[in-house]
């Protein structure tokens, strides 16, 4: 994050001490866990005042929120760098390749998202016009409604852009998952690779269903 330059050196210390103190929580949320993570321990570690914390978050859920929001931000961030006037058979490939880039660039970031965070379970379906359109999901969902259109993908019945979403996803969430952490040292050119995956597999979403 970049601060103006506007801003007095009060507000500077502050805006350091408030990442600080988020960077501390994000590195014990995946170590711990949200159950273990502990104000005291967070000032420990950054050597600050426990009761301090509390001039820049209400509450350890508030902090966690913090931690939530910057992660799905630099997600987001990530994704939407990619360039929407691509093909759209290239630009669903290049969301791929950027959304495991991301898990390797930012392994505490992607561990937090997807394995450390609790995910309330909604009591209704959920809508798909509810949801945010930056939702990093919806930002997929839709590039692959377009190559439906496009004729690039083919649906079907029970087989729709819904479910071809989801298993882009998971296509791309096993490879990044891997990557940020079981093969950050494994001796393979991931970019190619990964690549090409994803092209074959676009290529079968291309054939008619029967």
């Amino acid at each position: 994050m970049t601060m103006s330059t506007s801003t007095t050196p009060r507000e500077r210390r502050q805006e350091r001490t408030r990442q600080a103190i988020i960077t501390t929580a994000l590195k014990l949320l995946v170590e711990k866990g949200p159950h273990k993570l502990s104000l005291r321990e967070i000032a420990r570690r950054i050597d600050y005042s426990p009761a301090g914390l509390y001039e820049y978050f209400d509450s350890k859920e508030d902090l966690i929120q913090a931690v939530c929001a910057e992660a799905d931000e630099r997600l987001r961030n990530v994704l939407n760098a990619v360039d929407g006037s691509l093909p759209v058979d290239e630009y669903i490939v290049e969301l791929g390749l950027a959304y495991i880039h991301f898990a390797r660039d930012n392994p505490e970031h992607f561990t937090f998202l997807f394995t450390r965070q609790e995910v309330e379970q909604p009591e209704a379906p959920i809508r798909l016009d509810e949801i945010d359109p930056q939702d990093s999901f919806m930002i997929l969902y839709n590039a692959v409604q377009r190559a439906i259109d496009a004729g690039v993908i083919q649906s079907g019945e029970g087989y729709g852009p819904l479910e071809i979403s989801y298993s882009l996803w998971a296509v791309v969430h096993g490879a990044a998952t891997l990557q940020a952490h079981h093969l950050r040292k494994f001796p393979l050119d991931f970019l190619n690779t990964d690549r090409r995956a994803l092209q074959v597999y676009l290529q079968g979403l291309g054939q008619k269903r029967k």
